[in-house]
């Protein structure tokens, strides 16, 4: 029986070809209340060619740097602060093999970790968005090579998904990718992106993710904040329809209104700005790598969706407005009523005290 089996040389030549080395960077984003703004900034050198527009990415800041221990493995740890109010928690981890199945266990073990540290910086436990990059240097050639003979691995680890993906889904999957050079390779997905580049260029890859990830997390808040206001109105409008609230209330409207006014200009000065000075840049390869992680994570859908709310509230609130306008106006009306008839009230009491006296 031995006879039929391969020499334990040649076992040990396929399971090495199978693992492929690589470094898994995670990185968890939160909301902070404290102000953060006294750390050193960090200096990311790009390898790829681009324009020097100052001031085209937001500036992130160093806050502490340090290594922890997470499954029996040593984590390379980095807390960043973006303004306004955004902490970020990054992890790294070198894998002798990236594509293991122990990488999901390895993932929620960081992201329970990362969200220790932001609750340390007072981030609000029901806002952050985590995003896993794979990054791959240890190879030759062209990285589609490894791709094809692991792609339901990759499809898999892009998804957090540990079923078998059909083979369409996988294909699905890893067309969404972008190139640089021969051989290169970043293929994006909401969940995680991998990064296949010899020189290890990885920095300026991982920091559009984050800031693309950034912009998500403002438009959830956005979004929450938007529907809040949203019942809080309906509520209103449906107590004015009903009588049962005070004109004094039109103060509250009018602050409501200017609040809208804020919302929509915090918009277009945190998410619009961003955007814009990236796509400054134009078809280099930031711009469009940007776009494409902004298309995966369908950010254009959350500000459609967003402005449609605040739409939607600025209705609202005129039609309340108006109400109110209307109530007042009405009240007016009745106070000057009511004090003619106690005027003329008080003229006839006169006029029969008079009459009185004289008889």
């Amino acid at each position: 029986m031995n006879n039929h089996l391969p020499p334990l040389t040649e076992n040990l030549s396929v399971e090495i070809n199978r693992m492929v080395k690589g470094t898994l960077v995670f990185f968890l984003l939160g909301i902070t209340k404290m102000d953060l703004g006294t750390a050193e900034i960090v200096d990311i050198k790009k390898a790829k060619s681009s324009p020097s527009y100052p001031d085209v990415m937001p500036k992130q800041m160093i806050v502490k740097i340090e290594k922890i221990s997470v499954e029996n493995r040593l984590v390379d740890l980095i807390v960043k602060y973006c303004p306004p109010k955004i902490v970020i928690v990054e992890a790294s981890v070198a894998l002798e093999n990236i594509l293991d199945r122990h990488i999901f266990n390895l993932k929620q073990a960081l992201l329970i970790q990362c969200r220790a540290f932001l609750g340390e910086y007072q981030c609000d436990p029901y806002f952050d968005e985590e995003h896993s990059v794979y990054c791959v240097s240890d190879y030759e050639g062209n990285p589609e090579n490894i791709i094809s003979e692991h792609k339901s691995s990759i499809a898999g680890l892009l998804k957090t998904e540990r079923i078998p993906l059909d083979e369409e889904e996988i294909n699905t999957t890893l067309k969404f990718n972008i190139k640089y050079t021969q051989d290169d390779i970043t293929i994006v997905d909401w969940d995680g992106t991998f990064i296949f580049d010899p020189r290890g260029d990885f920095a300026s890859n991982i920091e559009l993710l984050e800031i693309a990830h950034l912009q998500l997390l403002r438009l959830r808040v956005l979004e929450h904040e938007s529907e809040k206001r949203l019942e809080k109105a309906a509520l209103l409008l449906q107590k004015t329809t009903a009588r049962k609230i005070p004109w004094l209330k039109s103060r509250e409207i009018r602050h409501s209104l200017r609040e809208i006014i804020e919302i929509r200009t915090k918009s277009i000065l945190e998410s619009e700005a961003t955007e814009r000075n990236i796509k400054l840049i134009g078809d280099w390869y930031s711009a469009r790598l940007f776009d494409l992680v902004a298309k995966k994570l369908h950010l254009e859908a959350w500000k459609i969706n967003i402005n449609k709310t605040l739409d939607a509230l600025e209705d609202i609130y005129s039609m309340l407005s108006e109400n109110f306008s209307m109530s007042f106006s009405t009240t007016l009306e009745f106070i000057m009523t009511f004090s003619w008839f106690v005027l003329l009230i008080g003229y006839f009491l006169l006029f029969f005290l008079d009459i009185f006296h004289r008889g």
